[in-house]
């Protein structure tokens, strides 16, 4: 790895990556002689992200070298880093994928989990697959950074297919700082009420408590919960706390604390994801769950992008860009550029034992040390039988998933859906599968042929 890394964002252009990575990657004093490598291949909202970068560049005098170009293959050579984030269409697929499921009675949150996150892993890895080609091909000694979804399916396919190394983040980790500091919120001394805030909770859980955590994405458990300052075991507390929770507050949680006993770190709705607990309609209403909104997602990044033409304009200060925590995009590069040796509590790597009940080559998150070497997984040990058997069944589901995305096998997929809890019936595992094809298949061109039939 050289003095003056080279950083390719493919994706870049995107609300997103603006406001929440580019001030910090430019303000950085140990990349100020990098070269930033902007890609996305809408070029009319890239040379907006483009304008601002060259303006943040101008007012922190920096010497980065910017470069926005759509054709990643003219940028990809001798990366050190590559971060990935991109998306197909995601409000509108994404409610395609929730509206195709509960066509035949099953609800849920349809991203990451069950039947609609095939939808959304066929059609993202049609698009990133020849992305991990390219930079197998150009990058080979780069550190992939991965922040797309379905995250463990994106990095099996990174992994297992394009052979290349990558190093999976995501930030719903600190969502379990909010469920802790709301449960110890009297411990804290946090007045709650309906000012309250979401950051107050957390922000004050995370400087006060040590969470360590582990399991798969959007499906971790809290292991141990300990005091920073005395060592002090705050799982009694916990246990004394939840049962004073308001029955509306993380009905899902905590119903999973009291049956398994650890509490889980991602928040219902995603827990919700991995289980048949919720797949029915009525017990959407037994946990007080709520889907997101697709339309506020919409109007959110429409709210974004005016952000970022204010920013350009100079109606808005750019000195918010330099501080937001960014995912920790550019704190997870730096630790692999200067060799840190830091604890980040949630990583998704290759398990490699760090849980000791899971399958060595499963994708995990757990927390990681993390230097030049890559991200090397903290031995956690056992998870709880329990757990550890609902974490395999979703290995399983995620590498079939994977494989039919990649290879464009639907027996692959009906075997998946076979598995999936929330499916408990052959015939429509094969009707779910069929169903999905048909309303993707513009976007799902690898399992088309041209004397396929759609089953």
């Amino acid at each position: 790895m050289v003095n003056n890394p080279k950083i390719v964002a493919i994706g870049a252009g995107s609300a997103s990556f603006s406001l929440e990575a580019l001030g910090r990657i430019l303000n950085q004093p140990e990349f100020q002689k990098a070269t930033l490598c902007m890609v996305d291949t809408n070029e009319e909202s890239l040379k907006t992200v483009y304008t601002l970068a060259k303006k943040i560049k101008h007012e922190k005098k920096t010497q980065t070298e910017i470069i926005a170009e759509p054709n990643r293959r003219k940028v990809l050579y001798d990366a050190d880093f590559v971060i990935l984030s991109v998306a197909v269409d995601r409000e509108n697929t994404w409610e395609q994928d929730y509206k195709i499921a509960k066509k035949f009675g099953i609800w849920h949150y349809a991203e990451n989990g069950g039947p609609g996150s095939f939808g959304h892993t066929a059609r993202n890895i049609g698009t990133v697959i020849p992305i991990l080609n390219d930079i197998h091909d150009y990058a080979p000694d780069a550190w992939l950074i991965n922040f797309t979804n379905p995250l463990p399916r994106i990095h099996y396919a990174a992994k297992d297919y394009a052979k290349i190394k990558c190093i999976s983040f995501c930030h719903q980790f600190w969502y379990g700082n909010y469920i802790l500091g709301r449960i110890l919120a009297q411990n804290l001394n946090i007045k709650v009420n309906t000012t309250t805030s979401y950051f107050e909770f957390r922000n004050a859980s995370l400087q006060e408590y040590d969470i360590l955590a582990a399991g798969l994405n959007h499906f971790t458990w809290m292991l141990d919960v300990r005091r920073k300052s005395t060592g002090e075991d705050m799982y009694p507390l916990i246990r004394q706390y939840s049962l004073t929770m308001p029955p509306t507050f993380e009905a899902l949680t905590f119903h999973l604390f009291r049956t398994f006993g650890l509490l889980p770190v991602p928040g219902e709705t995603h827990l919700s994801e991995y289980l048949p607990y919720t797949a029915r309609k009525e017990n959407w209403k037994k946990y007080n769950l709520y889907h997101y909104n697709f339309e506020e997602g919409k109007e959110n990044r429409e709210r974004n992008w005016k952000k970022i033409k204010d920013l350009i304009s100079g109606k808005l200060s750019l000195e918010h860009l330099y501080s937001d925590p960014a995912e920790r995009i550019v704190d997870l590069i730096l630790e692999l550029f200067t060799n840190a040796n830091c604890l980040e509590p949630a990583v998704n790597i290759e398990n490699d034992g760090s849980i000791s009940n899971l399958p060595d080559d499963a994708i995990v998150e757990v927390p990681c040390i993390v230097n030049r070497s890559g991200a090397v997984g903290v031995k956690v040990g056992e998870l709880p039988e329990a757990i550890a058997a609902l974490c395999q069944r979703e290995i399983s589901i995620a590498k079939l998933i994977t494989q039919a995305s990649v290879l464009g096998d639907r027996n692959s997929a009906i075997q998946a859906f076979a598995l999936d809890p929330m499916v408990n019936d052959l015939d429509l595992a094969e009707r779910l599968v069929s169903e999905y094809l048909e309303v993707f298949r513009a976007s799902m061109p690898q399992f088309f042929k041209e004397s396929d039939v759609l089953l």
